[in-house]
């Protein structure tokens, strides 16, 4: 199988036709105005849609608190009906194969733990923004949707192994990563039908994103990240396609999105039997984490285990 297409960032049209070679790019998109943000155009359409639900907004300040107990969250989840329906159900999951029935959300909280249930929070919040109107749109969101929960479960795997990374905010940033590529979809999905045209002829999606829309995905997802007013370590690690070269917390944390990302993409495209090599990951990831090139294997091995045995909410 051919290696994927290498993830190059570009700045202007020559380095884009440089990155993909022979793909035929669509012409760039040509604003409304020479003031006008692409950024904002998009992302003051879909206003209306790119927010999160105040009970997940609440859960995330709760569970980040140490101040916090059951009850507080009892009294944050209560009111909604529909995130207490999902957080029963998942406490009573076949995963745990409990004696009894948990009824209640104190129950579920305390059985649960903060950790899951602010992990149950944001997956929530961010799933409806996920469904399409058409088969074609669901489909692909789905698509988008399950890259998004193996990466933010690899993510977490992999901040277990390095110093300073929170496993919380790594899995935060995995489960959110993709964000920017449903919001595009919702501001015009003829358009991203175009994006997925490029892609098919050998393009990498940014740069086939950044020329039907004049953004991409990642700036997207930043500044809707920015905009629910997100800490600023969630912000850099958001940024995956932008390599670091300091070892900073925050830019492993960067690092771990990009190389759980790539491993999950590279994992679906080999065929049976196929190792994942060193080459088709981002070296600048594993010099930030500090991953010794020779432990690779175990790790993707570990990641595998991750992905066939995770216990991730679907929503289906």
């Amino acid at each position: 199988m051919p290696d994927s297409p290498r993830l190059t960032v570009v700045s202007n049209e020559q380095s884009v036709s440089q990155a993909v070679g022979n793909t035929r790019l669509p012409p760039p998109v040509k604003p409304k105005s020479e003031i006008e943000d692409p950024i904002e155009r998009v992302l003051d359409k879909v206003a209306d849609v790119a927010v999160l639900p105040q009970v997940v907004c609440q859960i995330m300040a709760l569970t980040g608190s140490d101040e916090a107990s059951a009850a507080h969250l009892e009294r944050a989840i209560i009111v909604d009906p529909g995130f207490t329906v999902r957080l029963l159900a998942q406490a009573n999951s076949a995963f745990y194969a409990l004696p009894r029935k948990i009824v209640s959300i104190r129950e579920a909280v305390l059985f649960l733990g903060f950790r899951e249930v602010r992990q149950l929070a944001m997956a929530v919040g961010v799933f409806d923004l996920f469904v399409g109107k058409t088969d074609r749109e669901s489909l692909r969101r789905r698509g988008w949707w399950k890259h998004s929960l193996e990466t933010a479960g690899l993510c977490r795997v992999i901040a277990e192994g390095v110093s300073d990374v929170s496993g919380d905010e790594a899995y935060t940033c995995g489960l959110l990563h993709l964000i920017g590529k449903t919001l595009l979809d919702r501001y015009d999905s003829a358009e991203y039908e175009r994006v997925h045209k490029v892609v098919d002829q050998g393009a990498p999606d940014i740069l086939a994103e950044r020329a039907v829309f004049g953004c991409d995905h990642v700036a997207i997802g930043l500044e809707a990240a920015t905009r629910w007013r997100f800490p600023e370590s969630l912000l850099i690690g958001l940024n995956y396609f932008a390599p670091a070269e300091d070892p900073t917390p925050e830019n492993r944390l960067r690092a771990a999105t990009a190389l759980a990302s790539r491993v999950v993409k590279l994992k679906h495209q080999l065929q049976s039997g196929e190792e994942i090599r060193l080459d088709q990951l981002p070296v600048w990831a594993l010099t930030v984490l500090g991953i010794d090139p020779d432990s690779i294997p175990e790790l993707i091995h570990r990641l595998h285990e991750t992905l066939d045995g995770a216990n991730q909410p679907s929503f289906t």
